[in-house]
């Protein structure tokens, strides 16, 4: 699993509200139009064709969008928020490039589907991940190892709550059924045991 910082600006416009609220991160080069199963070369020549980028400038954009599409899958993106008392959203890639028609009013029809994860204050992170986040470019990818990252404090603590939510519930489910099922065995009133039967059959339905 990679790790790599983003920028919330596609077209240079803060789209991280809105990151936030769809689930999914994007770059801008809107002009480009579906990517989907592009190859570098194949990129490198559309980037060329619209936008006109030569030499250096074609291949930072190329990197950049080559990236994108074609290498964030699985992976972890992190998201500096300085405005909110400088805090960095961590999240996970779910799927493939998406091309979104619909956010070309947007300039950000380049998508992947993320789930965020945490937010955590830029401070506690460690160097190496802080020098990560000053990088100007649009993306990079972190050059250490998941361990270097020390990340696993902050993703771990978000899973083990998660899990201790699902398991608190079940429990829950396991003891109303529980007493469903005594009331259907064992009560006096014949309408109580049809009505914890009739609930009982609706659960296994489920």
């Amino acid at each position: 699993m990679n790790i790599f910082m983003l920028r919330s600006k596609p077209h240079n416009i803060e789209r991280l509200p809105l990151f936030l609220e769809k689930n999914l991160v994007a770059i801008g080069w809107h002009a480009t139009g579906d990517l989907t199963g592009k190859t570098m070369d194949q990129i490198k020549e559309i980037l060329h064709n619209e936008y006109e980028y030569e030499g250096q400038s074609l291949r930072t954009n190329l990197g950049t969008v080559k990236t994108f599409v074609n290498t964030m899958e699985g992976d972890l993106i992190l998201i500096r928020e300085k405005e909110n008392n400088d805090y960095v959203h961590i999240g996970k890639i779910n799927g493939s490039y998406e091309w979104k028609s619909e956010y070309l009013d947007l300039f950000m029809p380049h998508t992947k589907s993320i789930t965020w994860l945490k937010a955590v204050p830029y401070d506690s992170l460690n160097a190496s991940i802080q020098t990560m986040l000053k990088n100007p470019r649009t993306t990079c990818k972190y050059p250490g190892s998941y361990e270097e990252s020390e990340l696993d404090q902050f993703i771990n603590v978000s899973t083990k709550n998660s899990e201790n939510q699902i398991n608190s519930n079940q429990q829950v489910i396991d003891d109303m059924l529980a007493i469903l099922q005594n009331l259907a065995n064992n009560a006096e009133n014949e309408q109580v045991r049809l009505d914890a039967a009739k609930e009982l059959l609706n659960h296994l339905r489920k």
